[in-house]
């Protein structure tokens, strides 16, 4: 298969991807929406659990039976895009349960009135119309989201042995493609994707100052409602639980022997140096974009920023390496800094919609009524008026950061490539040690190493949990 046809091949595979997760996330979003208090938390930790599971990890967790069905390629493809489905439906959910309602329930009302009355297809048109900008615009997002996130999937691939363009290319590399034959044959993909990109974009700018909460959600029915949980349930089972215990399961074997010669802290240390400047710096990047007004002169600045990212891993990397050969840049080749650039720069797209989203989503009335609250005379009025920003506005940011040291973190490409001697990240160790199969010794690295953002992660909420938890009475 070349690569040409396993472009298009992607280009269909990761638009049925998104086309599934939308009516997916929709019924998820509402089964949320239908939850408060604890019962909630729990749901959406369910729902967002596989989308946190390290592709890595499952590509690790189901190689062995993807070997198994080497005979039967469909059915190894069915398998890769039901995970990938499980993976990125909770994206949709997300996007779908945050989307402001663009259109209130009445104007949705009348315009349908309005249809009834009329007929032809000039008014057929004007109603798709009214869709597209309204009740639709938000499973648009979704679907785009999706799309791109399933489109340029890499490490599942590759472990699972499926033909995608991005396994394609980076086979051909591996057999030395120049780099300007790599820059030919990703133009198009990275075209794809940045078109997508700039048309989400352009789409949640556009709505900005409509009102917030999504509007009225229709609670699934009965056959919508049984389909959400098997949803949830299949997708813990196959992307978590299933890669979880085999990773387990080999753990408590390999674990003293991991002990005995643990090698690999220098690794997790490179990855958690690597994965937090890379997304500190796109962070910082995208917030310097959002957070002033967006004319046309700095969106065409952000759009151009965002082409490095979507040129894929691979192809940036070896854009990366020409670059630092030049005369100039040869002194720093072998530093952090080619990898630091590289995972701002793939990362930068991610954290500019992200960034994008909470700035169009962001309740400001609310803001401004915790700001009053704080010069209330009542000490716990005013207690309460410093935490609620931290809900409203700064935990969303801190999983905005989290999600981009998350990626980060666990990148492969990049730094298989771009790593300097001495700094080898984690990722890249176990990925050299999974194609010689699994391992009681692998699984138990596998574990430490996918284990430390999350202990980080807990660790920060705890700390916040323990300074916020007082609040006066009064």
């Amino acid at each position: 298969m070349t690569l040409g046809s396993q472009y298009g091949w992607a280009l269909c595979r990761a638009s049925a991807i998104a086309a599934l997760a939308v009516p997916v996330g929709l019924w998820l979003s509402a089964l949320l929406a239908g939850r408060g208090g604890r019962a909630r938390r729990l749901l959406w930790a369910a729902v967002l659990l596989p989308f946190l599971t390290p592709a890595l990890l499952v590509g690790y967790g189901w190689s062995n039976f993807s070997l198994s069905l080497v005979r039967h390629p469909a059915a190894n493809e069915l398998l890769y895009d039901a995970l990938v489905l499980s993976k990125l439906a909770p994206v949709a959910a997300f996007v779908l349960y945050f989307a402001p309602a663009f259109f209130s329930p009445q104007a949705v009302h009348c315009r349908r009135l309005l249809r009834d009355r009329e007929s032809g297809t000039r008014t057929f048109a004007g109603y798709v119309a009214f869709l597209l900008r309204g009740p639709l615009r938000a499973g648009m997002v979704a679907f785009g989201v999706v799309f791109l996130l399933a489109f340029g999937e890499f490490e599942m691939a590759s472990l699972m042995g499926v033909r995608t363009w991005t396994v394609g290319l980076f086979d051909a590399n591996a057999g030395g493609l120049t780099l300007s034959e790599s820059l030919r044959l990703a133009a198009l993909p990275a075209l794809t994707e940045l078109a997508l990109l700039v048309l989400l974009l352009v789409a949640l700018l556009r709505a900005r100052g409509t009102p917030q909460g999504g509007g009225a959600r229709r609670r699934p029915g009965g056959a919508a409602r049984v389909l959400t949980w098997c949803y949830v349930g299949t997708a813990l089972l196959l992307v978590t639980a299933v890669p979880g215990c085999i990773v387990l399961r080999g753990t408590w074997e390999g674990l003293r022997v991991m002990m005995q010669r643990f090698a690999m802290g220098k690794d997790i240390l490179a990855s958690l140096l690597f994965g937090a400047a890379g997304a500190a710096c796109a962070y910082a990047a995208a917030g310097w974009f959002v957070g002033r007004a967006l004319g046309r002169v700095r969106l065409g600045v952000a759009f151009a920023l965002c082409v490095p990212g979507m040129l894929g891993a691979l192809v940036l990397s070896l854009v990366m390496v020409w670059l630092f050969q030049r005369i100039g840049w040869r002194g720093a080749y072998d530093s952090p800094l080619p990898l630091v650039l590289a995972l701002s720069a793939l990362l930068f797209p991610l954290a500019l919609l992200l960034r994008v989203l909470l700035h169009v989503f962001g309740d400001g009335a609310a803001l401004h009524s915790a700001g009053l609250m704080r010069r209330s005379a009542s000490a716990r009025v005013c207690a309460w008026g410093r935490r609620l920003p931290w809900q409203m506005r700064s935990r969303p940011r801190f999983y905005v950061a989290f999600l981009l040291f998350f990626w980060g973190y666990f990148d492969l490409t990049a730094s298989a490539i771009l790593a300097p001697a001495g700094m080898r990240p984690v990722t890249v160790l176990l990925y050299n040690q999974m194609h010689y199969g699994q391992m009681a010794t692998l699984s138990a690295m596998v574990c430490a190493a996918f284990a430390v953002p999350f202990f980080i992660l807990l660790a920060a909420e705890g700390a916040r949990g323990t300074a916020s938890r007082v609040v006066p009475n009064g």
